[in-house]
Formats: C-alpha cells, structure tokens, sequence
C-alpha cells in the first residue's frame, strides 16, 4: 500500500505508516492501525496521537471515489468531531461513505472502547505536483536574520540619562538633543550616587569592555558574560532602577550586514545573553552594537539618531553601521533554483567527525549523513566514547548501511584532546567535515545564575567550537556544521547561558564566512523526537514554548531542513517551526525581530477582555463595583496562572493555594508576572510570586494599586499569613518538630482570642510593623 503510494510521489515517512490490516464490507472500510514502538511514549500527549489519526484516514483511499492514480484525497474539513477516550497506540476503525468527497469514522482502542468519533470528514484530492509544491513550503520554516535601516524622528527624551564606562559619544548626542546626562565608572558607582540622593536616570548607557586580554578567546568570551551578568543582576537587584532602561553598548559583536566578519568574537555571546534577559525582563534592556571602523566612538550624526531610536521605545536591538541605524528582522530564507535542490553528497570524501555522538541528534544526523548524504566514513566522539548508551547499536546500524564508522571518547572541550583526535585521523581519510553538536543546558532566570554555571554550559560550545576551528583551519574541509539554537536570536527566558552560548557558535559562523572557510550554524527551534536537552520537558515547558510560538518539528522536517539549509549562501540560518498566525492573534505584543512576519490585524478590543492596553483594563475595572472588583482580578490571575502551567480550566487553580505547590519555579514566576504586567500596565516586582504565593495575595495587590489605596493593616496582616500558610504547607506533619509550630500557633490564637476584645481600640491604631513585632514576640515565646 505505502510502496505503491510512494511510487506515485506520495511517500509517508515512518512514524504515519501505521496502517497494518484493511478489511471492506460494501460502503465500509474497516482498519487495524498501530503507532510505530518509538513513538508510543508520545501518547500522552495527544488527546489521539496525529500520527495514529493520520493513519487511520488512509484506508480512505480504498473508498476515493475517483480512479485517478495521479490524485489521492486528503482531509480538508472536520466536524462532529468528539474525543472519548486518550492514551492509545492501537485502534480500529470503521469509515463509512457520507457523501461524494467525505466519510465518517469511528475509532475504538484495542479492547473495543470508544476512542474519537468524527461524523463527516470531508475530503479534497491532491496531485503530486501540488505535494511537491506543499513539501517545498518546509523553506516556510527556514529563517535568516536580516539588518534593515530604520527611520528616526524626534523624540521626547523623558527623564534624565546616565552613561556608565566609555561615553562612545551617547552622551553629548543626549545633551545636544536638550537631555540631562550624568556619567559613572561602573553601576556600582551609580548606586552608590542614588544612596546620596542622586536622580534616578531613566535611561543608563552601560558600554561591555573591550576584549584585550591574553587569555584568548575561551578566556575572553568567559570574563565579558562575568562581567555582563554582574552589571545585569546587580541592575535587578536595585529597586530603585525598576522603571528604568538599561541600554547594553557592544563593538563588532554582530554582522549586521551580509558578508561582515564578527571583529569581536568576545563579546558576541552577551547579546545571546542579554536577548534572553530581555524576555525574562520586557521593556527594561535594550542592545547597542556599533562598527569597530568608528573607531571607540559613534559620529554626531548617528549618534543623534541613535539617542532618539531609544528615546521612542520601540526597538529592543540597535546596530550602527556607516551612517546608519539598523534593527533586526526575520524572513524565510529564499528558496533556491529546482536545479540546485537535490541533497548531493555533504563532502567529496573523506572522514566526517561528529561531537556530542552519544546524543539522540547526533545519531539522528549520523544516520542521514551515511543514508543521504552519500558519508562513507565516520568520526564520532563523545566524553564516554564506545562506553556510552547506544553506540554499539548506532555503529552496528551505519556500518550496515555501508558506513566505516570509529568511536572515540574525547572531551571536545580539552584542546589538547582535540588535538590528539585530530591527529589519529588516517592520512589516506582526511578529515573533511564537522558537525559539532555537543551541548548541556543549566536552565535558570539570571538572577540565579552564576559564573560556574554559565562556564559549565559554555565548555562544549564555545571551547569545543573555538578549538575546531582553531586546529582544522588549515585541513580543507568542506563543511564545518555548528549545532545552534533559536534561543540565542530570538531569547528563551531561563536559557540565559545557553543562548549565550550558541550566539558565540553563530558569530563564529559569520566569522569564518567572512574568512572563506566553510561554516553553517544552525539554529534550531524545537525538535518533537526527545533529545537529552528536551526529554526532561514538562507540561509547563511544553505550554510556554508554545505560547512563544515555537512548534516542534517532526525528525523528517527536521532533517530535510538540514538538507535545504546548505544551499541557503548563509553563515547561519534558523531552521524552526513558528506559529506566526499565533503572534498576530495574541494580546501580548509582537517581538520586533518577528515584526516583517507577523502582520497583526487591527481589532477593536472587546470591553473587559483584557486584550486592549493596561491603561483600557484598568479603566474598565475602575467601572467595576468595589464589591465584584475583588473576583474580578482573582479570576484574571487564575486565568493567567492557567496559562503559564499550561492547563485549561482557570477556576481549578484554588485561590488560596500556594503557587510552589502547583508547579511554579522561578522561570514561571516571571512569566506571570510578564503576563500580568502586560495586561494590566502596572509595574510588578520579580519578586511578585515569592513576595505574595497565593493567587490570592497577589490579586490584593494588583487591587492596592489599581485602586491606588494604601495597604491597610487587616491586608497587611493577611498577606503575612498567606506567607505563613505557604510555608506551613511545606512542613511535614509527621516530624516531632511539627508540634512546637502547632503548640505556638494554638498559644497564639487562644490568646489574640482573649485579648482581641479588650485591645480592639489599641490594635485599631497600631501599625503595621507594632502589630508584626506583637506577633513575632508571640511566635518567639
């Protein structure tokens, strides 16, 4: 069935040839499909998983209503569709003809239990020639990063400015265009001129050093992210900069323009980092980079429109080149000339070294490099070698394909070990291709991360990549791949160090372009087959990953856009799946990289749905009753407290339960609060979930300040102790200690019980911190 499908240029891949047996009755079809074994663990998933849907529709093609070999029917409408049952990986089906072009289906698991139900499936026939044109659509998901000029006008400048480390000449263009601006040698200082009274600048200029040590570049990359992540964390920190900007100024870290080399290597990582921060943080970063060639400094000229490019807010990444001001932006890599589509051999001959080899990608991409991409001879090396899971069984696998494969255990991060891999390739082998795929990730906000962590995730990546180049520069290799990720152009919140990370894999790309060497980085999005990067993902991430519009791709897209992205003439491109219609449908706003793509229709907000600005929901609520405002804004955190887990039913979220209970880590806690502010226009701390860890706790707040009222002592105190319930939630009951937290508490009731009458007037008038020192003093004895 499948080979005679393929023959006539419908070819199913693996994971949708589920179709095991067909048995017809008339007008019915009846099917037996089963999901492939390695996709079995997806179940779960999937109300049905779609490859198993997928599936079971083919036995359609036994009742199409045309003859036409040259055509098959493919689904188009559903309706009367209604899911029973979840979790199968075996079903039966009965199709049975509604019409001309549709069917209905009933699908029931292995032991006859109804699974999913569809009343009319209407279907549409498709030829070859449109599938080739569908399959060609997969450039839909290749992406390039482009630097367009931007047009600047006059704009307010706001409150004061301030410049910390070299001026590059922001600081006169701030004065010249009538704004105040103060100059500082670090943040430090900065804070230290708040803690005498100093204004609080609401835009600083912080400039990264420059590289010029000798350590090299492993070196240098390590001690400018150092530096970069102590000025972000102890900008955080302070509070008294919370409504102000922080505009990072990098020299010759990006290549803005097509063919520019990346001047400085170094400082290239801290924009992977500093774009992740941003999601982390929106509205309060901004990236510089200007042309080394300027010489230490921007020119009047570009430095007047580079203030007020800032001044206006709408751009979160700047680079200056020659006399202009550039901002970046996605669009899809252009598809090639037919002639030039064909995969062809990834080298002439010769060895290919695979790094990260006990990795599920890299045996994913061995596998196709000897099946299609014509790979005779294989390197793989990983830190365990022949000792990792699975290397007997994929080396068994491609020598069987025809493939002579060696396995070498090596730290790709040790130069010297490189240098010794390197060198036990045979001379009649040459080494003639890279693909370096090694990485880990240690997920964590910024404010947690650390330089140790930082360098933990930099080693296979920045040292393992610097080290390949630096020692087959002058071998003549004919590729020389780089596994990247998406993270480190578009940021990841919680990913700071490894969208750092990669964004030194992708200038080293452009870098090596520039030099005619070889070079492709890859930024990939999210890969639906399980790696040991993502197999560790939850519900949560999966949810949040889609809220960024990021779809997993099947290995099949996967690999063929590995295949298209060599003919793209790009030192790195970003082969991923993006729900762009998702972006221009959601309330939140558009990120400006993604500006070109995505065109959001203009829509008039609907009176209290939370999709117009902060300041349209805050008037709407102001309409409220006070007596119905409380649910109100209860219900809006649980609708977002929802969304953030990635669950469905808002009212299911117990406003009294504490946040770290139903799953909330530090990266989900800013999620929120980025969702929140984005709804209601008011400035939330990071810290609004720890602070206040009930649903709850935080409705009262976001009320404090809709309704602009103090916090009265009742609320102060009750805020206390949903702190208190939060913590006693994580007690074990069953510790001996237990009962002297039990004994204080009751002793503290049984007296505020007492005295609550007699001491109603004192109470009436005491503060909030008298009443917490009574309290403290209670819990004390």
């Amino acid at each position: 069935f499948y080979e005679r499908f393929s023959e006539r240029g419908f070819d199913y891949g693996p994971a949708f040839r589920g179709l095991e047996a067909v048995w017809r009755r008339g007008e019915e079809v009846f099917a037996e499909v089963r999901l492939p074994g390695e996709r079995v663990g997806e179940v779960e998933r999937f109300g049905v998983h779609p490859a198993l849907l997928d599936a079971a529709v083919h036995a359609v093609a036994l009742i199409a209503s045309d003859d036409d070999e040259q055509t098959v029917r493919v689904p188009f409408a559903w309706s009367g569709v209604r899911l029973h049952a979840s979790g199968a990986s075996v079903v039966r089906v009965r199709l049975t003809r509604v019409g001309s072009d549709a069917v209905s289906l009933e699908v029931a698991d292995a032991a006859g239990q109804p699974v999913v139900s569809v009343e009319s499936l209407a279907l549409r026939p498709i030829s070859a020639e449109q599938l080739q044109a569908a399959q060609i659509s997969r450039y839909d998901s290749l992406f390039q990063l482009d630097w367009q000029p931007v047009a600047t006008s006059a704009s307010v400048l706001g409150g004061p400015w301030a410049v910390v480390g070299s001026d590059a000449g922001l600081g006169e263009a701030v004065v010249r265009a009538g704004g105040a601006c103060a100059q500082y040698e670090d943040v430090s200082a900065l804070i230290g001129a708040l803690d005498e009274g100093g204004v609080v600048p609401e835009t600083v200029v912080l400039s990264c050093p420059v590289s010029g040590g000798d350590g090299g570049v492993v070196a240098g990359v390590g001690e400018s992210l150092s530096v970069a992540l102590s000025a972000v964390q102890r900008w955080l920190g302070e509070e008294r900069l919370f409504g102000s900007r922080l505009v990072v100024v990098t020299c010759g870290a990006v290549a803005a323009e097509a063919g520019e080399d990346v001047a400085d290597l170094v400082q290239a990582p801290v924009w992977g980092l500093l774009r992740s921060v941003q999601t982390e943080n929106p509205g309060r970063f901004l990236l510089l980079d200007y042309d080394p060639e300027q010489g230490g400094e921007i020119n009047a000229v570009v430095a007047d429109a580079v203030v007020r490019a800032i001044a206006a807010g709408e751009e979160s990444q700047l680079a200056v080149r020659g006399g202009s001001v550039l901002v970046p932006r996605l669009s899809r890599v252009a598809r090639p000339a037919a002639a030039s589509e064909a995969s062809g051999r990834l080298v002439s001959g010769g060895t290919v070294l695979v790094t990260g080899a006990s990795g599920v990608l890299a045996g994913v991409v061995a596998r196709h490099l000897v099946a299609e991409r014509g790979v005779e001879h294989l390197l793989l090396a990983s830190r365990r070698g022949s000792d990792a899971p699975g290397a007997a069984e994929l080396v068994a696998e491609l020598e069987a394909a025809g493939a002579s494969v060696t396995v070498a255990a090596c730290d790709v991060a040790d130069r010297e070990a490189v240098r010794e891999l390197l060198a036990a390739i045979p001379a009649q082998l040459p080494l003639r291709g890279v693909v370096h795929t090694a990485a880990v990730v240690d997920d964590g906000v910024v404010e947690g991360l650390s330089d140790e962590r930082v360098r933990r995730v930099l080693a296979p990546k920045v040292d393992a990549a610097w080290y390949l180049h630096e020692l087959t520069r002058d071998m003549g290799l004919e590729a020389f791949v780089l596994y990247s990720s998406v993270a480190a152009t578009l940021g990841a919140g919680g990913q700071g160090s490894y969208a750092a990370a990669n964004a030194f894999l992708d200038a080293l790309a452009q870098h090596r372009h520039a030099h005619g060497l070889p070079a492709l980085s890859l930024a990939w999005g999210l890969w639906a087959q399980a790696s040991g990067i993502t197999q560790n993902l939850n519900e949560t991430d999966l949810a949040r990953m889609d809220r960024l519009g990021i779809i997993p791709m099947a290995t099949e897209d996967a690999l063929a856009l590995f295949d298209r992205s060599m003919h793209a003439d790009r030192a790195a491109v970003l082969p991923v799946r993006l729900d762009l219609k998702a972006f221009g449908d959601r309330s939140m706003p558009v990120p400006p990289v993604l500006r070109q793509l995505v065109r959001r229709p203009i829509r008039k907000a609907v009176a209290g749905d939370g999709s117009g600005s902060g300041t349209e929901w805050r008037d709407w609520v102001a309409t409220v009753v006070p007596e119905e405002r409380e649910g109100l804004v209860l219900d809006l955190v649980r609708t977002h407290v929802a969304t953030v887990l990635g669950r469905t039913d808002p009212y299911g979220i117990e406003e009294k339960r504490a946040l770290k209970e139903l799953g909330f880590d530090s990266l989900t806690a800013v999620e929120l609060r980025n969702q929140l502010s984005n709804i209601t226009g008011l400035r939330l701390p990071t810290t609004l979930v720890f602070d206040h860890p009930t649903p709850a706790a935080i409705a009262n707040v976001l009320l404090k300040q809709i309704d602009g009222a103090p916090q009265t002592t009742a609320q102060g105190i009750m805020s206390e102790i949903d702190k208190l319930e939060a913590a006693l939630a994580g007690i074990d009951w069953a510790d001996a200690e237990s009962a002297v937290v039990s004994t204080r508490l009751r002793g503290l009731l049984t007296k505020w019980g007492r005295n609550s009458e007699a001491d109603t007037e004192d109470l009436g008038t005491a503060s909030a911190d008298e009443l917490f020192s009574i309290l403290d003093g209670e819990l004390e004895r």
